[in-house]
């Protein structure tokens, strides 16, 4: 769980600062970034330079965005972040807020994939667990 987390303040501090993310021994270089899932511009992003492309795209949509993490289970070798997500849009300057989970999936220690934006429920079945 500590390598979610270390990861999540990377992502963070990269968010606020505008940089993009650090390259990292946390994450394999060519681990996935699973958006598929989102209504509009689904992905999946692959490697540090999908990584970096995906904190400009919601740089350029979102005017703020934070992600805090408001539990992590342990799964073996796989995490589930339950999230809240905040925004506001840069163009029309509408705030949300969702509840979502992320599924990171590790070997050896280091992020190989990471399954953005899904139901809680649907994370936690995913793994074998109910809420």
């Amino acid at each position: 769980m500590e390598v979610v987390r270390q990861l999540m303040a990377l992502g963070e501090r990269a968010r606020e600062s505008g940089m993009p993310p650090p390259h990292t021994d946390l994450v394999i270089p060519d681990a996935e970034i699973d958006m598929s899932r989102r209504v509009f511009n689904p992905e999946i992003y692959r490697g540090f330079e999908g990584w970096a492309r995906l904190n400009r795209e919601l740089r350029e949509v979102w005017a703020e965005w934070r992600v805090t993490a408001e539990r992590l289970i342990d799964v073996g070798d796989r995490v589930i972040s339950i999230e809240t997500i905040r925004g506001r849009g840069r163009g029309s300057g509408a705030e949300t807020e969702g509840r979502f989970a992320s599924i990171w999936t590790l070997q050896d220690g280091r992020v190989t994939r990471v399954e953005i934006g899904l139901d809680v429920e649907e994370a936690l079945r995913a793994v074998g667990l109910e809420q």
